[in-house]
């Protein structure tokens, strides 16, 4: 993207405008850039130039900022790129610290100040471009000219050193692919794993001599609760670098067989069907013996098998292409030079993990009996056992169990609450599986029970339940609560999650409160009033209110689409017209009508609206297949910040449809991806992060935690945690607190910062245990981005807790660090707690004090100054 316009309708100049005059093709040091730009105030920008290396990639490696105080004035700034010797020199005596770049981008961006005058950041941003540049390969580098003469025994040992590679002393040939067990739906999920080469020279070595004399052995431990809905699952894959299945890949049918597949030193690929039906509700150890071109025991191809397990990646269960068996995987073990004998037996294994295995196998061995014992009791009735209702009876349980719970003011999990919610687990509703992992887990009314917790955890995720899901998906990206931190595993989970519109309302926040309508509150008729009278502000509001059912507002598709009707229909507002044509396009809760819609939309185009031109783009190419006008449309709407734009573009370049360039291209789709998702689009946040979680694009480099970040803000927005939120909201504003605790604790499991704190405050307010209230408080600031109200209990958790502990200071140093997050998140009351600690004689930490400007060698009072100077421009 080379240029970027933002602009209203009726002016002849930009409100803000950001292009490239010049820029480089080639990464070199000294280029120059030049950059025409224009602010509608005065505003900051800023030319970047980042890389993509091995384990990062967007790493910044040069930044240059200025600040225009003149606005409407066309101008252009000249930058002259200044690159570290990290990426301009090879590894050498003068420069030995090197980063090999896969690629470079040069990037501008545009921003008004803050209020005050304080920069804004490229985060926040409101116009960005950016250019792809040519990096010139490590061994075509040029050497660092020496800056100073080294003595000959520093030279002498530089080149005896240089090229020594230093062996891991732990580095082993066994590997655990998987260490803690992991749920599979059935769906097209699964834990992706790389094996890199070896370090030690002779391993290496081997395991280049064994790519096509392969010895090697994998070891499965896997749990059936179906046998494959289709007609093949994955057990074990392996994708090399052109997307191809590459040996070996196992997979189970439809009738319990196991089908194992292999590509040979001819190229082609072979598979054969073993003879054994794998039974169901039974832990079953599948062990792969490959010798050369056998799989022991089992069957013999035609020519040798080529393996190369550094090529691509391996996936346990589903991929993108492959759906997962149903069930769980136990611990795998991966022999890189194969071994005689696997020695791993369930009955005589006493650590942590073979014990859950063993209690979730009697979980579901108890379910089975719960479900013949009904079975057979309706029988006896002579009723059959859909005539019951599962779904009503499993509903029953759940509410029953909950009943039993809060028989008093205070929390209290006995045996009748537990059995109840299992089992109304067992048959299928995994919001009680939920709630009894989050009562082991947490100390609630019942002692910590992990084993029983991840038991339930994983019979939740198994039930494809997406507040199970993303609860597994938590617990494995922050290691808490026994589950093993595994940033591949906590992706596998997040992805299978679903988006839709969340609200945040923090209970402990009046003003969201506050801000809440009803139906039949005098807010939401005087909103009506005014849009019968006419007021296009007040239609747009309550079509958008009643179409989503926000603000407390029950859902009304009908009554929406008439405000719609009447707010487009004024023919002045571009977005109103563009929201009541998406509806006649698509013919929601109104008939489909073309023609009329796109009317609608090219008279809202005209009058600058930037989503008209994307939805042109949709309506030229799902429509009328004209993708020449569709990617034109979709461009002018990516050039003025649309990221359902730049996310389209990113599908013409995924399936080759795009007319000016009708090849696929991989690459330049996840580049379009990753910039519509900063867009925070769920689409574009989904296809990047499973390109970043696999590391299957040459040039773009395995990142879990950034697909993990990705995936979890998509997570989310999930349409049925927003309904599990809202519920939870609604019981609060009815008084019923219990229910609203139950609730904002599920969703506070999912790793949710608002129904963490949510359920903090609940645990406060109905006076129940301590370590519930601090339980939650202390997870809500483990996200990405706490809310600072819980980063503020937390400080005040520490900072009172040192006075009857004995570590003091190391608590009085955590309380800062909290109050330091909370003021750097724009807390008022974050900076006023650091001004109380400093005069209290605390000394704050230069990592605290750099945020505010203020240095070591400032005194007490100057300290204090400016914290408060800044406490009253943020308040």
């Amino acid at each position: 993207m080379l240029q970027a316009i933002s602009s209203q309708s009726g002016e002849s100049l930009p409100e803000n405008f950001i292009r490239f005059d010049s820029a480089p093709a080639k990464l070199v040091d000294g280029s120059v850039v030049r950059v025409r730009y224009l602010c509608s105030r005065p505003c900051q920008l800023a030319v970047e130039v980042a890389v993509s290396i091995l384990g990062k990639t967007d790493l910044v490696v040069f930044r240059r900022k200025w600040i225009n105080s003149t606005p409407r004035v066309y101008r252009i700034h000249q930058v002259l790129l200044r690159l570290p010797p990290s990426i301009l020199y090879q590894h050498d005596f003068f420069n030995r610290n090197v980063l090999e770049a896969k690629n470079a981008t040069v990037r501008a961006w545009l921003n008004h100040l803050k209020d005050g005058g304080e920069p804004g950041t490229s985060r926040g941003s409101i116009l960005r471009i950016h250019k792809v540049l040519w990096v010139t390969a490590l061994l075509e580098r040029p050497n660092k000219p020496p800056t100073e003469c080294p003595s000959w025994s520093a030279q002498l040992m530089w080149q005896m050193t240089r090229n020594r590679i230093h062996q891991c002393p732990d580095e082993s040939d066994i590997i655990d692919m998987l260490k803690f067990p992991l749920a599979s739906t059935g769906e097209h999920f699964g834990v992706v794993r790389r094996f890199q080469p070896f370090i030690d020279g002779a391993l290496e070595s081997a395991r280049l001599h064994a790519v096509t004399q392969p010895s090697v052995t994998l070891s499965v431990w896997i749990y059936l609760l179906k046998w494959c809905h289709k007609k093949y699952c994955g057990i074990i894959h392996h994708v090399d670098r052109n997307i191809l299945y590459s040996s070996v890949l196992m997979q189970l049918t439809d009738t319990g067989n196991v089908v194992i597949q292999a590509r040979v030193t001819t190229g082609e690929d072979e598979a054969f069907r073993a003879s054994v039906v794998l039974p169901l509700w039974k832990w079953v150890r599948l062990d792969c013996y490959i010798r050369d071109s056998k799989v022991w025991k089992l069957s013999i191809f035609r020519n040798s098998i080529h393996y190369d397990d550094t090529d691509g990646y391996f996936g346990i269960g589903g991929n993108k292409y492959l759906s997962g068996i149903h069930g769980y995987f136990g611990p795998i073990k991966y022999y890189r030079f194969g071994t005689d004998e696997v020695k791993c037996l369930l009955s005589n294994h006493k650590s942590k993990i073979v014990s859950t295995l063993q209690e979730l196998d009697r979980a579901h061995q108890e379910c089975q009996e719960i479900k013949a014992l009904t079975k057979a009791f309706l029988q006896e009735l002579s009723l059959p056992l859909g005539s019951v209702g599962i779904k009503h009876l499993r509903t029953v349980l759940f509410d029953e169990a909950v009943g039993t719970m809060f028989p008093v003011a205070q929390i209290k999990i006995t045996s009748k609450s537990t059995d109840l919610l299992q089992v109304s687990s067992c048959f299928g509703n995994h919001k009680a599986s939920l709630l009894l992992a989050s009562i082991y887990f947490s100390n609630l009314g019942h002692s910590v029970n992990q084993q029983q917790g991840h038991v339930y955890s994983l019979i939740g995720a198994t039930g494809d339940n997406r507040f199970a899901l993303m609860h597994a998906g938590y617990k494995h990206s922050q290691g808490t609560d026994g589950f093993l931190k595994d940033l591949d595993m906590a992706y596998s989970y997040y992805s299978n999650a679903g988006q839709c519109t969340l609200e945040h309302i923090y209970l402990s926040n009046p003003d969201d409160l506050s801000s809440l309508t009803h139906e039949t509150s005098d807010v939401f008729q005087y909103l009506k009033l005014r849009a019968e009278r006419g007021d296009l502000k007040s239609q747009k509001r309550l079509g958008t209110m009643l179409y989503w059912g926000q603000k407390g507002v029950s859902k009304d598709t009908a009554s929406a689409v008439k405000w719609f009707e009447r707010s487009a229909m004024q023919m002045r507002d571009p977005s109103a017209m563009y929201d009541y044509a998406i509806l006649l396009l698509k013919g929601q809760g109104v008939k489909r009508n073309y023609t009329r819609g796109f009317r609608l939309l090219n008279k809202a185009a005209e009058m600058g609206s930037i989503n008209a031109l994307n939805g042109l783009g949709w309506y030229h190419g799902i429509v009328l297949n004209d993708h020449k006008n569709a990617v034109k449309y979709f461009e002018q709407a990516a050039l003025n910040g649309s990221g359902d734009a730049v996310f389209n573009l990113g599908v013409y370049h995924l399936n080759g449809k795009n007319p000016q360039n009708p090849l696929k291209n991989e690459t330049a789709a996840f580049w379009q991806f990753l910039s519509a998702s900063r867009f925070g689009h769920v689409g574009a946040s989904v296809e990047a992060s499973w390109y970043l979680s696999t590391g299957s694009l040459e040039g773009v480099s395995q990142d879990a935690e950034r697909a993990v970040i990705m995936l979890k803000k998509v997570c989310e927005q999930n349409g049925h945690l927003g309904f599990m939120i809202r519920e939870a909201l609604q019981a609060y504003l009815k008084g019923s607190r219990q229910e609203a605790l139950v609730n904002y604790i599920l969703a506070a499991e999912t790793g949710l910062g608002l129904a963490q704190s949510n359920a903090a405050h609940l645990c406060e307010e109905l006076n129940l245990s301590y370590d519930c209230q601090w339980r939650y408080h202390n997870y809500s600031i483990l996200g990405y981005d706490p809310h600072p109200s819980a980063l503020l209990k937390m400080g005040d958790h520490y900072y009172y807790s040192s006075s009857t502990q004995e570590n003091s200071l190391s608590l009085v140093g955590q309380a800062v660090s909290m109050y330091g997050r909370a003021a750097l998140a724009g807390s008022p009351q974050g900076i006023y707690n650091l001004v109380v600690l400093a005069q209290r004689g605390h000394v704050l930490p230069l990592s605290v004090l750099s945020l505010f400007n203020v240095t070591r060698d400032d005194d007490v009072d100057i300290v204090v100054e400016k914290l408060l100077r800044r406490c009253h421009s943020n308040s």
